[in-house]
């Protein structure tokens, strides 16, 4: 949520949806945090589209059905947030540095009378030739500087078209501030497909929130990192399942590995080939072209792997960097 005081007067707005403020922008965190519960944001259908590697549907069902989820531990993600709020003002600046656009002040959030769960939170809107957008404000480190230099990450799409679904508005713009150095802006248009495709997928999720019913488990990270969370300190010992249940992801994640495996030796026997072809050469052309790079490693063994397969149990911190010499007399000691 965004209050910041030093953002631009909007004029009045009008939204062609029929949307309307149902909390000011100035309100208490905690009312915000209950008016999230009544709705899907902006932020929301990224994780229920399954393209948030943080957030999963799972969890986001579990926010809006009011179950308590266990929090997230982790301080440099917490940082990272903390630190992209504080700096909403500053990228703020930079879009209308880059744009000649304002950036004005979060109107507070917006709900669609006909779609009564269809919510959202502007960062900030502006005006172009007269017509109201939004403003959509990022921060990333520079390893997104690739995700961003040509289009808009996917994520971020979904987060303006849902603000454009919400409004009514034709257009929007996502300005990211790259690695505190760069601010990379993009101007994304209405997508009636895409916001169409949406209200689907977000109807459908809205219904599993309504009926109590539990989305389905998807194989992201972000849900495996929910389910350790929900269950870090479990009360039971033994669990009688279903049979066909339990067999038919034993087959799957069996099958799996053995995939996994194939395609382990695949990959070594394609690189032994090109080795070979390559021979004291390390870079290898066809039609004029790079083909394929590989530098011999002269003997080295990784420091992780050698300590490791040695002793599991060692802590190869000190070892990081030495001569493989050291690491050999390590282990001969272990």
């Amino acid at each position: 949520m965004s209050t910041n005081s030093t953002a631009s007067e909007a004029l009045p707005l009008a939204f062609p949806s029929g949307a309307t403020v149902v909390l000011d922008a100035n309100a208490s965190r905690d009312d915000w945090h209950a008016i999230r519960k009544t709705g899907l944001g902006g932020s929301d259908l990224p994780a229920i589209c399954g393209l948030n590697k943080w957030t999963s549907p799972l969890e986001v069902w579990f926010r809006k059905t009011g179950q308590p989820v266990p929090r997230r531990e982790d301080p440099i993600l917490d940082e990272a947030a903390e630190n992209g709020h504080d700096l909403e003002p500053f990228v703020a600046s930079r879009f209308t540095k880059k744009t000649g656009l304002p950036a004005h002040r979060n109107p507070g959030t917006l709900r669609r009378p006909d779609i009564p769960w269809a919510i959202v939170n502007l960062d900030r809107t502006t005006e172009e030739n007269g017509l109201p957008g939004v403003v959509e404000l990022k921060t990333r480190s520079s390893y997104a500087l690739q995700d961003w230099l040509d289009e808009v990450p996917i994520d971020t799409q979904i987060q303006v078209q849902w603000q454009l679904a919400v409004t009514g508005w034709t257009f929007g713009y996502a300005a990211c501030l790259i690695g505190g150095q760069r601010t990379i802006v993009h101007r994304i248009d209405r997508d009636e497909q895409m916001i169409a495709d949406l209200l689907n997928i977000a109807a459908e999720f809205w219904g599993w929130v309504e009926a109590g019913t539990q989305p389905p488990v998807d194989g992201s990270v972000a849900t495996g990192e929910l389910l350790d969370r929900l269950h870090a300190n479990p009360t039971e010992k033994d669990v009688v399942a279903d049979v066909g249940e339990v067999e038919r992801w034993l087959n799957i994640r069996r099958t799996a590995k053995e995939q996994a495996a194939a395609a382990d030796i695949a990959i070594t026997d394609a690189d032994n080939h090109l080795k070979a072809i390559a021979g004291n050469g390390t870079d290898v052309y066809i039609r004029g072209e790079l083909a394929y790079t590989w530098r011999p490693r002269k003997g080295q063994v990784s420091w992780k792997k050698a300590a490791l397969e040695a002793d599991p149990d060692i802590d190869p911190e000190p070892y990081r960097g030495k001569p493989t010499r050291t690491l050999n007399i390590v282990m001969e000691n272990l």
